[in-house]
């Protein structure tokens, strides 16, 4: 462990240099490349800031969609270490996904469909809150 600024701390600093400063240094049809560039790092840093909380509670929300208890589908190790257990979160949750997917495809959950789509708004405001900070999802959709 490092001490501050951690890992968040300094893709902020990187980020808000980039949009603040960077930006108005480059020529005009550089610019946007550079926006894109602090938008990354950004996002980044939401992502290591949540951890693998994201992640477990997508495999809830999917998992019951399922039927399942999180993590029943996926025949996975006991984590060994933080790092471990955060890469089993997200591949089981991405496992999930991808099963709750099938399922819609095949349409086995069209009587239950509007239920699902309300639950699933929750894992598309995770997403965006990571990805586009204040968008919000309306219930009737954007």
């Amino acid at each position: 462990m490092q001490d501050r600024p951690d890992a968040v701390e300094l893709l902020d600093t990187v980020a808000e240099f980039l949009f603040a400063e960077v930006r108005s240094w480059v020529s005009e049809d550089r610019r946007f490349d550079v926006l894109v560039a602090a938008n990354s790092v950004a996002i980044v840093a939401r992502e290591l800031s949540l951890g693998r909380a994201a992640d477990e509670a997508d495999l809830a929300l999917f998992s019951s969609l399922l039927g399942q208890a999180p993590g029943q589908e996926a025949d996975l190790e006991p984590p060994q270490g933080e790092d471990d257990a955060a890469a089993r979160a997200g591949t089981a949750a991405r496992e999930a996904a991808r099963a709750l997917a099938d399922k819609i495809r095949a349409g086995e959950l069209d009587p239950e469909l509007s239920a699902v789509i309300g639950r699933l708004r929750e894992h598309v405001s995770r997403k965006l809150e990571v990805t586009h900070p204040g968008y919000e999802v309306s219930p009737r959709g954007r």
